[in-house]
Parts: C-alpha cells; structure tokens; sequence
C-alpha cells in the first residue's frame, strides 16, 4: 500500500467530527435569509459532503464576543478532529477575533487539523498575520522594539527581506541566501537587529524585525511560534497542529476536504501526525478495556482496594496505580496490530531515498526525546522516579548547568515518610555535547529532553585507555524532602536539602525539564545503586 493510500486511509479513519465557523453560517434550524447569504449556502454544501464522507459536521453561527465566552470555546474545540474558521468574522473585518479563536483550537490536545477558509485572494497576507499573532512574543514588545528599528530607517529592500525570511523560516537555503543578501548591502545590520530585538540567534532576530515593523494583527499575551512554515503551500504548524489557508473560491465546498487531505499528505511531512493518528485508530477500534474478559468483578471490589489504601495512608495512590494498568491494558492490546505507516514495503521505499550518510543532529536529537522522555504537567504532582530537574543557579552552582534525576522506587516516593524518612535517592548529571551524545548511543548513561538538553549522568572518560578499561559510574545521591512538601509546586519547582561538610543544611531549588521513561530510568538507577558495593583495591602503577 503506498503512502498516500495509507494517509488517506488513515485521515478517513480519524476525522469523525469538524465544525465550521462563520458569522453568516446557518444552522439547520435556521430560515433562509433573501436573498440567501454564500456562506448559508456554503454551510449547507459543506454539510453534504462531510456527512458523504462520513464526518459529522457541526455548523457553528458566529457572534461578537465568542471567542471569550469559555461555554462557547468549550462547544467549539471538545470532541473535535477537524476544525474550519473563516477569515473575516465580523464581515469585512474581524481577523483579530478569528486568531483568538485559532488559538482556542490550536491549544486544545484533540485538534490535530483546521482550515482558515476565506474569499480572501492574499493567501500570503494571512500567513502573515498568523505568524506575527503567534510569535512567543506580545503587543507590548513589538511596539517597544518597533520605535528602535524605524530610527534605523532601513531600506525597503532590507525591509522586504526581512518579511522574505519570516515567511521562509523553515527554508533553510533560502535564509542562508537571504542573509547572505542583508550582509552584502550593509554587514552591520544583523548585530543591530539582534541588539533591538534582545535575540540570539539571527533569524530569530530577523523574524521578530519583520513582525514589528509589519502591521499585522498582534496578540496581547505571548503564545506558541510556528514549527513549521510552508509558505508556498500556506500550511502552518502549531503546537502539532496543521494549519492550512484555502480560498473559497478555489476550494468549493464538495472539494475542500479532499484538497485538504491532498495539502496534508503531499505538502507537509505530517508523517509523525498521521502515526499518532493511526495509534489512535487501533485504540479506538480495539476496545481494549471493554473487551478484556479478564474485566468481571464488581465495582465493589474495585472501592474496597481504594479503601484499603486509604486506610494506610495513601488513598491517592489509586488513581495513579489505575491508570498505570488501564494503560498497560492498552499497550498489550495493540501489541500485534499492524500500522499502516509502519509497513516494510513503505519503510523500505523510504530508506531507498535517504541519503547514504544522514547525518541531521537536530532530528537525531529530538527522535531521542521522543524515544526516552516525555514532559508531564507536574503542578500539584508528586516528586517519581525518573524525574528530572534543573538546580537552579547558586553560590556552588554558578557556571555550567547541573540536572538531577530522581532515582527513588515508585513505593517509595508513594510514601516517603514512612518508606525512607523522606531522603530520596538522585543522580547528578552535567551537559554533554549532542554529537558526542549520539555516537555514545545506548552504550552511555545518557538522557535526551526537550530544548536542546542532553546530560550525561556519569563522567565521560576521554583518555582511551580510561575508557576501554575504566569503570564508569553512576553516583548516587541521597536529598531531604522535607515532609509534606514532595509536590512539584505551581511553577514546576520543588526544594530539596542535604547537609555540607560543616553540618549546615543547604537548600537546592529544583526545575522541573521532564520525565526520563521507566526502562530508561531504571537502567540509570541499577547502575547506580551497584556504587555503594564497589570494592577498592590497589595496584603499583608504571
């Protein structure tokens, strides 16, 4: 089956419900304006074709003000798949409203596509308004920044490439050679761009240069940037949602879901979207819990063990020890399924076109985040084994970044007062370069998590003979977490304290970066714990 059979296949399986958005759009319980609007029509049309294509499609009459009412927000993104916004919701204006909404979609987990579907024939001036309102940066910056930039009065050439770049952020040729271009007229231009905009790296620097001197739509709060821009194709990708721009007049209502399927699969690598997608489809086809025979006991049996633990004091395991084994429920019950996307024959088609020597650090990097850790929303939760934290900078930890990793057993953490008195058990880890990181592989103590972070958990021998025959350690370290405080708190930060060499207790102030997997903790923590066995012995050396 080739890919795009298989993307289809798996598009078809995973939208099951869409709305559609537009201040003239009619419910069906509505009369028929005279003369009747386009978009009534529209609505009517659309609902045809997704009802044909077995998609339930809600049709949702816009008004002034829903984009803040939470009732309203709530209706529109739960228990969507596929979402259709139009452009202008108040007529000939409106984009502001519009984009509000457009986050309210792009923040809800559930929503993996949407459509900003408008009469519009500037496709590019509404990729550009999306860019400026989701650029990690708010109204108030770009004003500030804005005032510095139009003393330098650049050009409208240094301008136009400025707005080339921020369109094009995810062509790297095409920057390198527009940046090229912006040395040649004037080398001083990028450091002065990078001061204004308080901004590292120089694209960055360029993009935000371009969205404050442009005077598209900006929001009031800082909101997720883009990972992905297709300028050509007007897809966007935002916090893994795909976005794509379609003009109504080229895309009829009986068109525009097969075109947009025909964007998704041919004009953006949503190979990962499309898998999780599939994964998606087994577990709802599988009916994994529902169908385990081994699932006859009353519910009575399920309370009296939650009242059992809550007898011993930990009533608030249960719905932690719960989910662990409806999840594992599932893991056991796509174990022999087949996905689509992950058959030989297309796999093998894929290698067929990778280049002989791939050597993409960046991708290599995250496809390790992915493999090993996961970020969990921690506020209120309880310190586990395989959490992995920041020391926060202090008199001994000035220079260089430290991370530790929680190596306490799950039991323990449950109850630590009782179990260990409260000292939980870490490792301290250091950053290690990428490069060196992926040629170690599997044969190190080594941790991938999000933002670039790599650490090392041990200390890498560099002397060869060291490292052919030394032993390598993992060291354990043993930190107070005073009693009732072992809750990660609202800005994902927990205390932890020990005693120095003079007997005074110092505090560390930890930052929550996420969640190393349980085999791949658990690796770490047996190497760890053999530390304390370690016999010394002593040679005459040469």
């Amino acid at each position: 089956m080739s890919y795009e059979i298989s993307a289809k296949t798996i598009l078809k399986n995973s939208i099951k419900s869409a709305i559609y958005i537009d201040d003239k759009a009619r419910s069906f319980f509505e009369d028929v304006s005279e003369p009747p609007e386009i978009e009534e029509e529209l609505s009517v049309k659309l609902y045809n074709n997704f009802r044909e294509n077995g998609i339930s499609l809600e049709v949702f009459k816009y008004s002034k003000g829903d984009e803040t009412d939470d009732n309203k927000i709530t209706f529109i993104t739960e228990n969507r798949d596929f979402v259709i916004l139009d452009w202008k919701l108040l007529g000939k204006t409106g984009e502001e409203e519009s984009l509000k909404l457009l986050n309210e979609i792009v923040t809800a987990k559930n929503i993996h596509f949407a459509t900003v579907y408008t009469s519009e024939n500037d496709l590019e001036d509404v990729l550009l308004n999306i860019l400026s309102y989701f650029s990690e940066k708010d109204k108030d910056y770009y004003i500030d920044i804005k005032e510095e930039l139009e003393l330098e009065e650049y050009s409208e050439e240094i301008i136009t490439i400025l707005h080339q770049i921020n369109l094009n952020r995810s062509n790297p040729n095409l920057i390198k050679s527009l940046r090229r271009e912006i040395y040649q007229i004037d080398n001083k231009i990028p450091k002065k761009l990078r001061d204004i905009t308080r901004m590292e790296d120089l694209t960055c620097a360029i993009i935000k240069s371009s969205i404050a001197l442009s005077d598209k739509e900006k929001s009031g709060k800082e909101l997720l940037c883009p990972t992905l821009v297709d300028n050509e194709n007007k897809i966007v990708v935002i916090n893994n949602t795909i976005i794509t721009i379609l003009n109504k007049n080229e895309n009829s209502a009986e068109d525009l879901l097969e075109n947009f399927k025909v964007h998704i699969i041919n004009d953006v690598d949503s190979f990962n979207q499309l898998l999780g997608l599939d994964l998606y489809n087994h577990l709802y086809r599988s009916s994994a819990i529902t169908n385990d025979l081994a699932i006859t006991f009353p519910k009575e049996a399920l309370i009296h063990h939650r009242k059992n633990l809550k007898k011993d004091g930990i009533g608030y395991f249960f719905n932690s020890f719960m989910n662990e084994i409806l999840m594992e429920k599932l893991s056991m019950s796509i174990r022999n399924e087949e996905f689509l996307l992950l058959n030989d024959d297309l796999l093998n088609q894929f290698e067929s076109e990778l280049p002989a020597e791939y050597n993409d650090t960046k991708s290599l990097h995250k496809m390790n985040v992915f493999y090993n850790s996961f970020y969990f929303d921690k506020k209120d939760q309880i310190l586990n084994f395989g959490d992995v934290f920041q020391i926060e900078p202090n008199e001994n930890h000035t220079k260089s970044p430290k991370y530790l990793i929680c190596l306490t057993a799950l039991c323990d953490c449950l109850r630590p007062q009782d179990k260990i008195k409260s000292n939980f058990y870490f490792a301290e880890g250091s950053n290690i370069d990428v490069n060196k990181a992926l040629s170690l592989g599997d044969t190190a103590f080594i941790s991938f998590l999000s933002n670039d972070i790599t650490i090392s958990w041990t200390e890498v021998a560099m002397d060869d003979l060291k490292k052919a025959y030394g032993p390598v350690y993992v060291k354990p370290l043993q930190y107070k977490v005073f009693d009732g405080q072992n809750k990660i708190d609202e800005n994902n930060k927990i205390e932890v304290h020990y005693l120095d060499k003079t007997g005074a207790t110092k505090t560390e102030t930890l930052n929550y970066i996420g969640t190393i997997r349980p085999n791949y903790a658990q690796r770490i923590a047996n190497h760890a714990f053999s530390y304390p066995v370690r016999v010394g012995v002593d040679f005459v050396k040469k």
